[in-house]
């Protein structure tokens, strides 16, 4: 008789199967009992913001609950080896300062503004152009302090984003602030629940869910812009009402929300964790193009998708097949299937359907 047990999202590893059925908030079936899983799944799971699933334990091997052995360090080829060595090194200056900031306004101190902005801004300041941050972000090693560098790296992202969508400077400022700030309720939550491996109990999960609630509440009297208030109270929730805590729909979420809500989700899915190994972004586009109807602001996910995308146009690049190549072109109605060269030829990922880009290199 098969056993099971309920796991964290960060230990499901393809070719687990699923023990029970996966239901989101309003009573669908997002994955049916019995289900192998795959990476497709994965993204799914993450896009409904489920923290959990059971699994039959006969398809779990031991190393699941440990940690990921230690990355070997290599140099990332990226195209100025100089500018991410020096980003590098400021980026791990401030995630102490970011969670000193946090603790800091969790626990009652003014927020200014300017000062939390020279976290981000010292290292945009940086970079040679602002697509490069993409490419330094995926190259970074996992940290155990996730939650301090997953909010600096919103807040870049966010202010990249802002740009995108061509908001006025003071609206890209605010953005990035609440970016910095959308995870703040986590510091309120003990660490050991939000970065244990094993086994989390429902009590566990509701107290998880209640970070965005707590870091508005952290922040819901300090002299900052109702944007960024929004921004850190409504980042779970989803166009069609199934997100937290407000189960607000499209209309009732504010914009800032809704631009978080990407980038989160994008950063979460392409960073290393302890227990998870990062995915690459080609990957992660086409989990947002095919599994985020409904769910995230189609309008605002279309820019993002595509200016992703042509950030890594001439990119080196490890294919499913296992040969590198270069992406040389990008196409706008399917970002995540872009023309790669391989030597002498050039493999179009829209008609090679069975070919994927597992890696940038």
């Amino acid at each position: 008789m098969s056993k099971f047990k309920r796991i964290p999202i960060d230990s499901l590893t393809v070719g687990m199967v699923l023990g029970d059925d996966v239901i989101n908030s309003n009573g669908l079936i997002l994955i049916p009992r019995k289900t192998a899983i795959q990476q497709k799944h994965v993204f799914r799971l993450k896009l409904y913001d489920i923290l959990s699933v059971v699994v039959d334990l006969d398809t779990v091997m031991e190393e699941v609950v440990e940690k990921f052995p230690e990355e070997e360090a290599y140099t990332p080829n990226v195209s100025n080896q100089q500018n991410f060595s020096e980003f590098r090194t400021v980026y791990h200056k401030k995630e102490e300062a970011i969670k000193s900031q946090l603790h800091a306004i969790s626990n009652g101190e003014p927020i200014n503004i300017d000062d939390l902005l020279t976290i981000s801004q010292s290292l945009l300041d940086g970079l040679s152009t602002k697509g490069e941050l993409f490419n330094y972000l995926y190259h970074l090693k996992a940290n155990d302090d996730y939650t301090y560098t997953h909010s600096i790296n919103v807040s870049l992202l966010c202010n990249i984003f802002g740009t995108w969508l061509k908001l006025p400077p003071a609206q890209v400022k605010d953005l990035t602030s609440a970016g910095l700030l959308h995870d703040i309720g986590k510091v309120k939550i003990d660490q050991t629940i939000l970065n244990k491996p094993g086994k989390l109990t429902p009590e566990e999960f509701d107290l998880i869910k209640t970070h965005s609630r707590l870091g508005y509440d952290a922040i819901k009297d300090q002299p900052i812009s109702d944007a960024i208030k929004a921004g850190v109270l409504m980042h779970h929730e989803k166009m069609d009402g199934s997100g937290y805590p407000l189960g607000l729909h499209e209309a009732d979420i504010h914009e800032f929300a809704k631009i978080i809500s990407i980038v989160d989700i994008y950063d979460a899915m392409t960073s290393n964790r302890t227990y998870h190994k990062k995915f690459s972004p080609f990957k992660v586009i086409q989990v947002f193009e095919r599994e985020s109807f409904g769910l995230l602001d189609t309008a605002y996910l279309f820019v993002f998708l595509e200016n992703i995308a042509h950030n890594y146009l001439g990119k080196d690049v490890k294919l499913s097949n296992g040969k590198i190549g270069k992406i040389v072109f990008i196409h706008n109605t399917a970002p995540s299937r872009p023309i790669v060269e391989v030597g002498e030829e050039m493999i179009d990922l829209m008609t090679a359907s069975s070919l994927t880009i597992d890696e940038i290199i």
